[in-house]
């Protein structure tokens, strides 16, 4: 069956590379036979937009092209969650991408938007927003804060370095409380980190035992409060994963309640800050990924 394909693309993603491979995607899957309509965006916003008016059109499939940020954009805008979605990853860490070992050229990528079939992807709330990642508040939250303050143009991974940097110089401090569905509570920490996969930033591992098919959220509880601490850690993510501790407590809920000030990040970008509800969503993502 030809599959009628909605691409959504951010032109300066990958420093400007996604305006000249969101054309490539569209040729791709006309020769597969798709019809393929290609959507520029012009500013922040713009992907939701059109992903919000495309639900009451008759698309097969949305496909972003972009970072993980450009793919959370089209995914809230999508009145409903469930049509296909895929993704052609031009972005600075490109998680999704990583976590299912996702094709980077545009022929491979409209090979599975044409032909796959769509694949179960539990979706997560933070508040009200969607994400298919990963949400935290803490020290994550404070370094995509900076980086949201400090931006200026296109990203790239030697641009999060700045904003690391300058979190670590200042080191915040903060006094979260994470609140479970069974009714746990555990106090007295400084980061909380929601996630939904087991890498991040395209660099580091998780803790193990992360199944993104699974219907459950993997909430990990740092106590950690020295910069020392931290850079162990990203030792331990580089080096094969975090590792449950006294000082690291991982979860596995439907629900939980982040309370205490902090900034948070939804999917790498910066979100409404704690205190904050999370949950898994209602429906489940269709992703058209291998």
């Amino acid at each position: 069956m030809s599959r009628r394909v909605l691409i959504l693309a951010n032109p300066i993603a990958g420093g400007g590379r996604a305006r000249a491979l969101a054309p490539a995607l569209a040729a791709a899957l006309q020769q597969r036979g798709c019809t393929a309509e290609l959507c520029f965006t012009q500013r922040a916003g713009d992907a939701g937009d059109r992903a919000r008016r495309a639900g009451a059109e008759a698309w097969d499939a949305l496909v972003a092209v972009g970072g993980d940020g450009t793919l959370n954009e089209v995914l809230n805008g999508m009145p409903d969650p469930t049509r296909p979605l895929g993704v052609l990853p031009v972005g600075t860490a490109n998680v999704l991408a990583c976590e299912y070992r996702m094709p980077r050229r545009p022929e491979a990528v409209a090979e599975l938007v044409a032909r796959c079939q769509p694949r179960a992807h539990p979706i997560g709330l933070a508040g009200t927003r969607r994400f298919l990642l990963f949400c935290g508040a803490g020290i994550d939250g404070a370094i995509v804060a900076r980086m949201q303050a400090a931006r200026t143009g296109t990203l790239g991974k030697r641009k999060w370095l700045a904003p690391i940097l300058h979190v670590v110089r200042h080191w915040p401090r903060f006094a979260l409380r994470a609140t479970f569905a069974d009714g746990e509570v555990i106090d007295d920490l400084a980061s909380v980190l929601v996630t939904r996969v087991r890498n991040y930033g395209g660099l580091l591992q998780l803790v193990r035992g992360i199944d993104h098919a699974a219907p459950v959220l993997t909430a990990l509880c740092f106590r950690h409060r020295r910069r020392r601490s931290w850079v162990w850690l990203g030792a331990q993510g580089f080096c094969g994963g975090l590792r449950e501790s006294p000082r690291l407590l991982v979860r596995r809920t439907t629900a939980l309640r982040i309370d205490g000030a902090a900034p948070c990040q939804v999917d790498g970008d910066l979100g409404a800050p704690a205190p904050l509800d999370v949950a898994l969503g209602p429906v489940v993502a269709q992703l058209l990924v291998p």
